[in-house]
């Protein structure tokens, strides 16, 4: 008599010792007597999107409302022992390719910065971001810039969220 073994086939974001997640399609394959778990994550290619939240793309951080292009990321394949498995976690598939994205370690490339901030940056009594002298000796130039930017009606800093705000600045958000 054959013992059927239970299987586990959908998406997950697969949590592992070590600190370690794998996220993708999960199928259970046996090789022999050994089980494993194999965990397809699909390719990202390359794509332009709006920032939803601020973001660092290496250079500088970049503010929500920023139109960004990410380079893609390929397709891979991970074979998981069950011993290093942590927990298996079944989400919807819109669910995996959005944690997949937010997980994506590909530098940001700045294609347009929100028009406030552009705005902000032309006019011309703003404090000069890269001008170490009117920088205090605790301060620096991501300092400065926050000040030139800041919301002169409400105050709000340009690179924070404005959900409590109801400046007139904000309504387009």
């Amino acid at each position: 008599m054959e013992t059927k073994q239970a299987s586990f086939e959908g998406w997950a974001v697969v949590e592992l010792l070590g600190h370690q997640r794998e996220i993708g399609y999960v199928t259970t394959e046996a090789y022999g007597t050994a089980v494993m778990f194999r965990v397809d994550t699909p390719e990202l290619s390359d794509r332009e999107f709006v920032l939803t939240r601020p973001e660092y793309n290496g250079t500088g951080l970049l503010p929500a409302g920023a139109m960004v292009k990410r380079e893609a990321v390929p397709a891979r394949t991970r074979l998981v022992a069950p011993g290093s498995l942590y927990a298996i976690n079944p989400c919807t598939e819109e669910a995996a390719r959005t944690a997949i994205e937010q997980s994506t370690s590909r530098q940001l490339i700045l294609i347009e910065a929100p028009t406030k901030v552009l705005a902000a940056a032309e006019q011309p009594n703003l404090i000069d971001p890269f001008d170490d002298e009117a920088a205090d000796d605790n301060d620096d130039g991501l300092a400065n810039l926050r000040r030139a930017l800041t919301c002169e009606d409400c105050g709000c800093d340009p690179f924070g969220p404005h959900a409590l705000c109801d400046c007139a600045c904000h309504k387009d958000e």
